[in-house]
Formats: C-alpha cells, structure tokens, sequence
C-alpha cells in the first residue's frame, strides 16, 4: 500500500512540477494580457502556413531575445534535473526518480492549466538525462548534432533517440534506465505528431516548406537584445 501511495505521489509531483510552464510565466510578465508568439512554418510558396502549438525557450528567444530564451531553456532544464537527481539520492534503491522524471515530461508537453498545450520538451529531457548520466548527455547530444548537420529537421529527436542505444550500453537491455529512456522518447514523438501530420498533410497536397526556416529564425532570434 505504501509503494502505491509513492507511485501517486511521484506521478502527481512530477506532473505538477513539468506543467508549470516558464515560457508562458515570462510571456505573462513581459507581454500581460497577451498570447505568446507561436512558431510559423510557411510553405515556399507562401500559401499555407503550420502554427506549432508549443511554447517554450524558442518562442521566448524569438520575442525577447537570446539571454530571455536560454534562460527559459535552463529553468526548464532545472525543473527535470532537480527532481530526477533528487530522488535518485534519497531513493537510491528505488526507481521513483524515473517515474517521476515521466511526468514531469508529460506535464511539460501537455499541461491542463494551457488545454494541454506545453512545450516541446528538449531541454526537460535534457535536464533528465544529466541527472541520469552526465556523459550520456554529452555523447547524446553530440550524436544529435552530428545528425543535423546532414538532417537539420532531426537534430533535436536524433540527440532524444540516441539515449535508447546508451542507456541499453551503460545500464542494460531492459533495465529500468532503458526502458526510462524508450518512455520518453515515445512520449517526445507523440508531442511532435500534431505539426508532423500537418506537415504531411500539406506534402501529399503538394506543398513543399523549407525545413531550415525556424532553426534560420533561431540563429537570427539569438543574435536579439532582450528588450
């Protein structure tokens, strides 16, 4: 009865804790009364358009500027790291940590306070990797990029992905970190499935879009003052 009262706590602690989205805190503070800026994907020939439904450190540095948009990557990554390290030390025996690391993903990606529109998740995921394994995140991250440099669109989902193969070398075929690790990259695809089908949708329709156009917006965005 007691481990099940844990699970629940775990499970409603971490998902509280992921939905409390940074992005909007700073949009909220910046801009009362006002939406966050939603990132646009126009076709070549300027026709059709993808609103992607996230809001997160992108958004934030395309408004504000670099210093306002890594900050919001780093206190969404804090808010994964502290409690999966967290609870990776006083249960060292137990596999709360991962549990809770979960929801704090699907907090993040889908919270009621925002009809279950959160972020992206990139830098929550990151965050749990650090905590889990500090050189996995190095090696991951740079297979990630590696990735991009031939297939920008798959930069972020590459270096997500990645954490599978290690996970599986460092810890084991099915140990708790692995299939930690399988959780939240399905959970990653099924946050990107939206803007990915309307992607198809339009590409069986005959419309064709630049994929480097928001990782170009990005790059000029970072170069921004935050006002």
């Amino acid at each position: 009865m007691k481990n099940i009262e844990m699970i629940i706590l775990m499970a409603v602690m971490g998902y509280l804790i992921g939905s409390v989205s940074v992005a909007r805190l700073i949009f909220a503070y910046k801009r009362p009364g006002t939406e966050p800026d939603r990132i646009i994907s126009v076709s070549t020939d300027g026709e059709v358009e993808i609103i992607a439904h996230e809001v997160g450190a992108t958004n934030v540095m395309m408004a504000f500027g670099k210093k306002l948009g890594m900050t919001t990557m780093l206190l969404d990554l804090l808010k994964a790291f502290i409690p999966v390290l967290s609870l990776s030390l006083l249960f060292p025996d137990e596999n709360y940590h991962l549990l809770c690391g979960v929801f704090v993903l699907m907090g993040h990606l889908w919270p009621v306070w925002y009809r279950f529109s959160g972020g992206g998740g990139n830098s929550c995921i990151l965050g749990m990797i650090l905590a889990l394994s500090p050189l996995g995140l190095i090696i991951t991250q740079m297979g990630g990029m590696l990735i991009g440099r031939f297939y920008p669109r798959y930069m972020f989902i590459g270096g997500v992905l990645l954490s599978i193969p290690w996970f599986t070398l460092e810890k084991g075929l099915l140990s708790p970190e692995m299939i930690f690790s399988v959780i939240v990259s399905s959970l990653y695809i099924l946050g990107q499935l939206p803007e990915a089908i309307a992607f198809q949708r339009f590409k069986k329709q005959g419309y064709s879009f630049d994929l480097e156009y928001v990782m170009n917006m990005m790059k000029q965005s970072s170069r921004k003052s935050s006002p």
